[in-house]
């Protein structure tokens, strides 16, 4: 059995009409019908907007709450020649902002020069010191970029010493905002802004398409990465943006751009959404974690191809060290996150781990445990570091309330940062053990996967993959649509990147499907079999090698249930045969006695009787044959594993031994009636020779004879009874424990593995 990681979601449709509408009038798939109409892009005009995003639907930027007003500031700054620093952040959002801020001030002659704070030694958003610094240094005009409504206190004492302040964010908005010259924010309480799901990057934008008096499409690749980049919903106005922008990237990459992808050695025909989540953020996110993200911006406002380059390839060499980090930690933190897994949320430290990953190390263990989990660096009395959370735990809530245990915190329901004297690390683990209770993590739901349809094999087709493409880009809030497949039987199962990854074929009445799973390697062995049922959820790719192209499902989630049965039937066992971790089950008492000697911890040996209603039994071992199907289906009705493997030794095998007619029943008769006091301690062999058949045949023969009482045997002496009683010797109970013995290794062991497999799946089934 394999249970799945999401609570699936299938999709239902009560609106066909609406299916049947779209599909005509954008000529597009009732598929891809049903899936806008259950996102609910149900009507013409609704869908219209969705499937041609124009920038000519962009709204007018003069709508953010007090765009007048920085714009009239901004303005006469320029005029004015004032000294204008734009302020920015360390992660890509905030470096995508800074650099689009920047180059439209600098398009309209304004003196302009940018700051980006240090992860380290400034922290994020607002700091006096830097504003104190920037002041002395001549600063006028201060803007902020993706950052700024946190900062009241730092924002009030450059307002004092008459430095004015636009503030362009997008961030949660607190209850008693800064005083600002202008606060240009999408979710402001006093504007009516229609979409509130601006990135900061797309805030920017905004102000430079005031500035321009005319959307600023020269930054619209920014815009775009930093949408993406900070996970904002790819709907409505940033769906725009990001669909113009990855368009303008492909089209005309700018140099900082172009360099980086080569670096990392990805084609621009090959660009979409996920090209900046998995290569140019993870680059550019490198910078702001391990040196200075100033670098970024500077990249990002090259406009010399030969400049670039070494820049870019510094910031690849600088991912490559990211990765590296990462993993190291990641294996250390593992192993802390093994021994604390009876923990409801994991809290791992461990000394000279580098502050600027920790929060991607926690998100892997959350990936990997389906737990909360912080991670922290230890600096000798303080621990810094960062935790994620999953939907059914609010982190923050739950440390909000324990601030006295820490020196600094803050973050939101799914990720916080965190500073915590070293003393303290078992406290906090005990209050989120308590507050894990309060929230009922335990019992919590699992999380909700959206399924977009149930296809077959023969639907993974270079039609329905461009067909697909309408809905692009996706991303957060517009997510890749996911099918789920019935799976018969998975084969040629391999794993990837030490372990980490799989890759195995889904086999199907329909076909065969290669399937990639990501982050799945810890099943391996759970996938290694045959179960009743097995469904995998995943979204459909395009794969081409040497020029020829195939289609697999990238791995979402999967659920099987049944065990996992693997066909490991033997004739002989050894000290080996016992070496893997497993629960191993006898049915012969004399084995068991003679073999568990066998078996160390943390496996253990087991008659068959004794393993009661157990759940939780990873692989279990049927050593030895039992005595009925009977037996065998209360063992399977009560013990529910994850994996099942048959081995089914028998020391003597009788299914391939001659079921013995009347002429060889009567003619050993006549033998035992034609001799007398024959000794089957010495004579037993010359028996056989003079029958001429097989020994084990005259010892059934013969134990059928004793039952009759056709002979008896006194201390190996093997004697006639005169005028024995007519009797039909295929109705003994020895003879019908030889049939019975005989049609159970028929099943059990001279079966095919599909008969196998079916039989025990049978016998598992649990009676209604």
């Amino acid at each position: 059995m394999i249970n799945s990681r999401y609570q699936w979601e299938k999709p239902t449709i009560q609106n066909q009409k609406a299916v049947n509408e779209l599909s005509e009038t954008f000529g597009i798939s009732k598929l891809i019908a049903k899936i806008l109409v259950n996102r609910g892009y149900d009507t013409v005009e609704t869908a219209n907007a969705f499937l041609r995003p124009e920038i000519s639907a962009l709204y007018d930027p003069f709508l953010l709450h007090d765009m007048d007003k920085a714009i009239e500031r901004l303005f006469q700054a320029i005029d004015n020649g004032e000294s204008i620093v734009v302020y920015g952040d360390y992660d890509v959002d905030g470096m995508t902002s800074t650099a689009i801020m920047t180059w439209a001030l600098e398009l309209m002659g304004a003196n302009v020069t940018y700051f980006v704070p240090s992860r380290f030694s400034d922290g994020y958003g607002p700091n006096l010191a830097n504003y104190q610094k920037l002041a002395a240094d001549g600063m006028q005009l201060l803007v902020t970029v993706d950052n700024g409504v946190s900062g009241k206190a730092e924002i009030a004492w450059l307002m004092s010493q008459g430095i004015d302040v636009v503030i362009t964010d997008h961030h949660e908005l607190p209850a008693d905002l800064p005083v600002a010259t202008a606060i240009v924010h999408p979710r402001h309480p006093d504007g009516e802004y229609p979409f509130g799901g601006l990135s900061g990057a797309g805030v920017a934008f905004k102000v430079a398409s005031a500035l321009l008096e005319e959307p600023a499409d020269e930054v619209l690749d920014l815009a775009a990465l930093g949408t993406v980049a900070d996970v904002m919903s790819l709907t409505d106005e940033n769906r725009i943006i990001v669909k113009q922008g990855l368009e303008n990237l492909k089209l005309d990459p700018r140099p900082g751009l172009s360099a980086l992808l080569a670096a990392a050695g990805t084609q621009l025909s090959d660009i979409d959404s996920s090209t900046i989540g998995f290569t140019i953020a993870p680059r550019l996110n490198s910078l702001g974690r391990l040196e200075d993200a100033t670098t970024g911006v500077q990249l990002l406002l090259m406009d010399d191809d030969e400049s670039a380059k070494p820049l870019a390839e510094h910031v690849n060499e600088l991912n490559q060290k990211r990765q590296q980090l990462v993993n190291d930690i990641t294996v250390a933190a593992q192993a802390q996150a093994q021994e604390l897994s009876a923990d409801p949320v994991l809290v791992v430290a461990g000394e000279g781990w580098h502050e600027g990953v920790l929060g991607i190390v926690a998100s892997k263990l959350v990936e990997q445990t389906d737990k909360p989990a912080i991670v922290l660096t230890i600096n000798d009395d303080e621990m810094k570091g960062s935790g994620r959370s999953v939907a059914a735990f609010d982190l923050f809530n739950a440390l909000d309330g324990h601030r006295g245990l820490m020196t600094n915190f803050g973050g939101h329901a799914s990720a916080a940062g965190m500073t915590i004297p070293t003393d303290n690390l078992a406290k906090i683990r005990s209050v989120l053990k308590d507050e894990a209770a309060k929230q009922s993590l335990a019992t919590a739901q699992k999380a909700q996967l959206p399924i977009a349809a149930e296809v077959t094999v023969s639907d993974f087709t270079q039609q329905n993959f461009d067909n697909l493409q309408v809905l692009a880009p996706f991303g957060e809030g517009n997510p890749e649509p996911l099918f789920v497949v019935n799976v018969d039987k998975v084969d040629k199962v391999k794993t990837m990147s030490d372990g980490k990854h799989l890759r195995f074929t889904a086999q199907t009445d329909a076909g065969v499907l290669p399937v990639i799973a990501f982050g799945w390697g810890q099943q391996v062995d759970a996938l290694n079999g045959h179960f009743s049922s097995l469904q995998v959820i995943g979204t459909m790719s395009q794969n081409t090698f040497r020029g020829s192209t195939t289609y697999q499902l990238m791995l979402k989630d999967m659920a099987a249930q049944g065990a996992a049965i693997l066909d490991k039937r033997t004739s002989r066992l050894t000290k080996q045969t016992f070496a893997a971790n497993a629960t191993y089950v006898f049915f012969n008492q004399n084995h068991y006695q003679q073999l568990s000697g066998y078996i160390a911890q943390p496996s253990n040996a087991m008659m068959w009787h004794d393993i009661g209603q157990q759940a939780g039994i990873q692989t279990m071992v049927l050593v030895d044959l039992p005595e009925s199907l009977a037996q065998l289906k209360d063992l399977l009705q009560h013990a529910v594993p994850a994996r099942l493997i048959p081995m089914f030794y028998v020391k003597t095998p009788v299914y391939l031994q001659k079921v013995p007619d009347k002429q060889t029943f009567a003619k050993v008769f006549k033998f035992v009636n034609s001799f007398k006091n024959i000794d089957l301690n010495t004579q037993f062999d010359n028996a056989v020779n003079h029958l001429k058949i097989h020994k084990l045949t005259l010892q059934l023969i013969l134990k059928v004879f004793l039952e009759a009482k056709f002979v008896i045997i006194e201390n190996g002496i093997l004697n006639a009874v005169p005028n024995p009683a007519s009797l039909n010797l295929s109705e003994t109970e020895t003879f019908q424990k030889f049939m019975v013995q005989r049609d159970l290794e028929r099943q059990l062991i001279y079966s095919t593995t599909a008969e196998l497999e079916t039989l025990l799946m049978n016998l598992s089934k649990q009676e209604s």
